[in-house]
């Protein structure tokens, strides 16, 4: 019976140890991520524009090359307006070297930066790409996407549109 108390006991410090994950409706946790040209992005910074979606992603993920294009075309409609999309490739340091290629061949002029641990990843609750945070200009997470159901591109543009209609 001690035993069972000793590991209840443990459990309970380590669950209180766990770090909080974001969750919709929370503020957004910051970050700063190095991109394909060797620059640091700050999330902070880029929210100073904006509204911002994350796409989580990977050059071996093939949803994941089904809704990038879709949301860099709703990148190209709206940027203007301030919304910023932020390919974040959880490439691993095996893959990385794909990343790049990929993202010229495709011309995007979007930032596409690499997070080849998963923690950014892991700190807005993600487990597996594609994973996409839409964040407000004020920094909390507006809604999360798991995977990628085609037609959900919509749902993406009308959030951001709602974000970008109480910015003006």
């Amino acid at each position: 019976m001690t035993r069972i108390r000793t590991l209840a006991s443990l459990l309970l410090l380590l669950g209180f140890a766990l770090p909080v994950l974001a969750q919709d409706g929370d503020k957004a946790p910051d970050f700063t991520l190095e991109d394909i040209n060797d620059e640091e992005i700050r999330l902070t910074e880029v929210l100073e524009n904006g509204p911002v979606l994350l796409d989580f992603w990977a050059t071996w993920c093939r949803p994941c090359k089904q809704a990038l294009p879709l949301f860099a075309a709703i990148y190209d409609d709206l940027k203007d307006q301030g919304f910023t999309l932020l390919a974040i490739s959880v490439d691993d340091t095996k893959s990385m070297n794909k990343v790049k290629p990929y993202v010229k061949s495709n011309e995007w002029e979007f930032p596409v930066l690499y997070d080849p641990t998963s923690e950014v990843l892991k700190s807005f609750r993600g487990r597996t790409v594609p994973h996409a945070v839409l964040i407000s200009q004020d920094g909390r997470i507006v809604k999360t996407w798991i995977g990628y159901h085609s037609g959900e591109e919509e749902e993406v543009r009308a959030e951001i549109m709602k974000l970008l209609g109480a910015n003006e």
